[in-house]
């Protein structure tokens, strides 16, 4: 398994929507088979299917719900995402917020599927305590550098050592991402000395002039 990770929120910008979204895709797709960094696409739900029809690299749900099967009228739960190809999700991004008790009952429900989760964190508090539930990825962003071009990893070093910190004492053995304000390749190597593993981006990739060249540059920046 590659050791940097990269994971792109498409959200719902309107530079993706339709099949942008898979042209997004298959840029990400290019770039990962060139650096050997993994890039995880996240697009919007109505796009999932198309993307997953166009690239081979792993495409995440951009959030995940309880809901039974059978009534749950609107819900995008673990089993739905499974079936549909997904590898898994991200989970409780500052824009979609869950309590700790749902994201506790979530995850078994999605290893069960053999799906992966990248939880989002606004603290290294939140870190501490969604580490001991042991997903796969863990992404600390404060949702006050979301968007903002101020990486949090020159912004709040502190955050993202202290993050790091709290939950490897957990016992937490997955990968560590940051987020928010993440723009230039510079951004990505002061993360990856502060001692994460990848990255999660949005909006630097999605409003780029060419996602081609701006996906290299992060991932790059990555190494492996």
């Amino acid at each position: 398994m590659p050791h940097s990770t990269l994971v792109i929120n498409f959200k719902n910008y309107r530079e993706i929507l339709g099949n942008r979204s898979i042209e997004l895709a298959r840029e990400a797709e290019i770039v990962a088979e060139s650096t050997g960094v993994e890039i995880i696409v996240a697009p919007p739900l109505l796009m999932i299917d198309s993307v997953l029809k166009a690239v081979r690299i792993p495409v995440f749900s951009q959030r995940v719900e309880e809901g039974e099967e059978g009534r749950s009228t609107g819900a995008v739960i673990p089993e739905s995402i499974s079936e549909a190809g997904c590898r898994g999700s991200i989970l409780n991004h500052s824009e979609c917020r869950v309590n700790l008790e749902t994201i506790g009952r979530l995850l078994p429900r999605m290893r069960s599927l053999k799906l992966e989760t990248c939880v989002c964190a606004e603290t290294a508090e939140e870190v501490g305590k969604i580490a001991v539930l042991a997903p796969e990825y863990l992404a600390i962003e404060p949702p006050e550098l979301i968007g903002r071009g101020v990486s949090v990893s020159k912004a709040r070093p502190e955050l993202v050592t202290a993050s790091i910190d709290l939950a490897r004492g957990a016992g937490f053995g997955g990968k560590i991402l940051c987020g928010a304000g993440i723009v230039t390749a510079n951004d990505v190597s002061t993360a990856k000395a502060l001692g994460v593993q990848g990255i999660l981006v949005a909006s630097s990739i999605v409003k780029a002039p060419s996602w081609r060249e701006k996906i290299r540059e992060l991932s790059e920046a990555l190494g492996d």
